[in-house]
C-alpha cells in the first residue's frame, strides 16, 4: 500500500532531487559493452595526459627549484665569504689589541706618575705657603728699610742744619 500524499498535495521533484535507484533486470547488450570500452578509453587518455601533464609540471619545478637553489647557493657563498673576510679582518684587529701584561705595566706606570703629581702638588703647595711667608718678611724688610731710609734722610738734614766749625 502506498503512503497518502502529505497534506497539502503531491510533492513535486525538486531541483536537486535524485531519482531513486531503480534496478535494471535487462542484461547488457553488445553496443553497451562497446559504448562502456570507449569511454574507458576516453578515461584512460584523459588520465594518461593529466600525468604527463603532472610530471612535465613538476619537472619544470624541480628545474625552477634547481635554479633557485643554484641562485642561493652562490649569495649564501657570497655572505659567507663576506663573513670570513670581517672575521679576518676582526682577528687581526684583537690581535693587535695590547695583552693583560701590557695593561697592567700601563696601569703601573700611570699610578706611578699620579703618585708623582701628587706629590709635586703637594710640593708646591708648601713652596706657595712659604712663598707668601717670605713676600710677607720681604714686604715687612722693605717697609723697614724704607723707615731706616726716612730716619737716615731726617737725621742727615737734622745735622746739616747745625754745623759745627772747628
Amino acid at each position: 500500500m502506498d503512503e497518502p500524499p502529505p497534506r497539502g498535495g503531491p510533492a513535486g521533484a525538486r531541483p536537486g532531487d535524485v531519482a531513486p535507484y531503480v534496478e535494471d533486470d535487462r542484461p547488457a547488450t553488445l553496443s553497451d559493452i562497446r559504448s562502456l570500452r570507449r569511454w574507458l578509453a576516453v578515461a584512460i587518455v584523459w588520465a594518461a595526459a593529466a600525468t604527463a601533464l603532472g610530471v612535465i609540471a613538476l619537472l619544470e619545478a624541480n628545474d625552477d627549484d634547481n635554479g633557485d637553489q643554484t641562485r642561493a647557493a652562490t649569495a649564501l657563498g657570497r655572505v659567507q665569504r663576506q663573513l670570513n673576510s670581517r672575521i679576518d679582518g676582526l682577528e687581526s684587529g684583537i690581535s693587535d689589541l695590547p695583552t693583560s701584561d701590557d695593561v697592567s705595566k700601563l696601569d703601573g706606570r700611570l699610578k706611578s706618575v699620579e703618585d708623582k703629581v701628587d706629590k709635586s702638588t703637594t710640593a708646591g703647595k708648601r713652596l706657595s705657603s712659604r712663598m707668601d711667608d717670605v713676600e710677607t718678611r720681604l714686604d715687612d724688610l722693605e717697609k723697614s728699610v724704607d723707615d731706616l731710609d726716612a730716619r737716615v734722610e731726617e737725621l742727615e738734614s737734622s745735622s746739616s742744619g747745625t754745623t759745627t766749625t772747628p
